[in-house]
């Protein structure tokens, strides 16, 4: 349920909110994206947030009270958020618009104080998967959670459906659609605190001494500072590499999130409806990727190797999509974009089960938390490196659009398979003993 509200919330925020700004308020597109995309500006509390769910005092709860906190944060910005939209419009439509200014800043700063909640209650939330599931049964948990991320996607969807009404429809007044958006700000938040609220409930419960990890200072995790954690742990080749293969793979993954729907316009012909079909190829095929890698790849291969079949099948697909493009063989581009999904399920759900099997026992919210930071700005850095990308390579190219598609491609299949040879490197078992031992002589230095 928790990630049923977070991907209601991204629907609403990324999509509609986007949408509001731009098409229908005249917001230049980069203001609009300054002001829905500051919230990824605040991916690095995450480390700061885990740091803190760790250190809770024994006997009370340690996660729950950041997912709550965060949910009912999430609710009352995405209420104001819509608000400052409403007030926005007014604005525009006034015969001063210089108060527009003054309304975009703090959509702006709304957005930022969303990212920051969704760092703490997202960060929290990961570190109470690991507490309540063995590694035997984390690929199957995170598949479910990623699925039902997809299906408050879904749910989003129907929300403004059911919400907006009539203005849904084509040439709807601006009147019309800004009277939706006054339902939605009052019906969305309730139900993102209570879907937050409800999935915690009765789940964790408080700090034991014995919970604070293996060693036996109970106290320990209190006797270092972030930054001393944060400087000692960049002295662990193992993080360092763990943390370079998931800031790839990640990019990786998202590289051509901007470029895809594009690609089929311009290379294939196709249409606006016919580009739009090409996301529900991936998404399905990235609900089999999540099922078949968090009950089967996983448990049978392990953990490093699905990441680098899935990195390989994510080349191969890619691949396809580049020789589909000379004959314009539509048929083969649809199965090389289904494929690519079913790769990116795989590669996802792998990533996240390498970032729970990089923490240890006493430190598993500051642990999830940095790797969190590494996903975060990687994926940020990938959606807008693709278009940037396929810009660059036009004016390069003489404005040849087909090798600039191509090139876009090739890069992005050279990061899987650098990421697929650099899986080769990790290990696991090493870095937790480094782990505790680093952090154990730094506690000793101290006494």
């Amino acid at each position: 349920m928790f990630q049923l509200s977070f991907g209601i919330l991204g629907v609403l925020i990324l999509g509609l909110f986007n949408r509001l700004l731009i098409e229908d308020l005249r917001v230049p597109a980069a203001l609009a994206a300054l002001a829905i995309g500051a919230e990824q500006l605040m991916g690095f509390t995450r480390a700061w947030f885990g740091f803190r769910s760790d250190l809770c005092p024994v006997g009370r709860l340690r996660r729950t009270p950041f997912i709550l906190l965060g949910s009912l944060s999430c609710s009352v910005l995405f209420g104001s958020a819509g608000w400052v939209v409403l007030q926005l419009a007014r604005a525009m439509d006034s015969p001063q618009q210089s108060a527009s200014v003054g309304w975009l800043g703090l959509l702006v700063l709304i957005s930022i104080g969303i990212g920051t909640a969704i760092a703490a209650a997202g960060t929290a939330f990961s570190a109470l998967v690991a507490d309540l599931s063995s590694e035997q049964e984390r690929p199957r948990v995170l598949s479910v959670v990623w699925g039902m991320r997809l299906v408050g996607v879904l749910l989003g969807t129907v929300l403004v459906n059911q919400t907006f009404g009539p203005a849904c429809d084509a040439g709807a007044s601006r009147e019309a659609v800004m009277e939706g958006l006054q339902r939605l700000i009052v019906v969305t938040p309730p139900i993102l605190f209570v879907l937050g609220l409800a999935s915690v409930l009765g789940l964790e419960h408080p700090v034991k001494a014995d919970d604070r990890g293996r060693k036996p200072s109970v106290d320990q995790p209190k006797r270092l500072a972030l930054p001393q954690l944060l400087g000692r742990l960049r002295t662990i080749p193992q993080a360092g590499r763990f943390m370079t293969l998931l800031c790839l793979l990640t990019f990786s993954m998202f590289f051509n999130d901007a470029v895809l729907e594009p690609y089929g316009a311009a290379v294939f012909g196709m249409s606006v409806c016919a580009t739009t079909s090409l996301n529900a190829l991936i998404a399905l095929g990235f609900l089999v990727g999540l099922g078949l890698s968090g009950f089967q790849l996983i448990e049978r291969i392990g953990t490093i190797r699905t990441a680098r079949g899935g990195a390989l099948l994510a080349a191969a697909a890619l691949s396809l999509m580049l020789l589909a493009a000379p004959g314009q063989t539509l048929g083969l581009l649809r199965i090389a974009i289904t494929l690519f999904g079913v790769s990116l399920g795989i590669c996802i759900n792998a990533c996240l089960t390498l970032m729970f099997s990089f923490v240890e026992p006493g430190r598993t919210g500051f642990l999830l938390g940095v790797w969190g930071v590494g996903f975060a700005y990687s994926c940020g850095l990938a959606t807008i490196s693709g278009g940037g990308v396929l810009s660059l390579l036009q004016m390069f190219s003489g404005g040849n659009i087909e090798a600039a598609y191509s090139g876009v491609f090739l890069l992005q299949i050279l990061c899987f398979l650098a990421a697929a040879l650099m899986t080769r490197r990790l290990n696991v078992a090493g870095f937790r003993s480094t782990v505790q031992s680093r952090f154990a002589s730094m506690v000793k230095a101290l006494d």
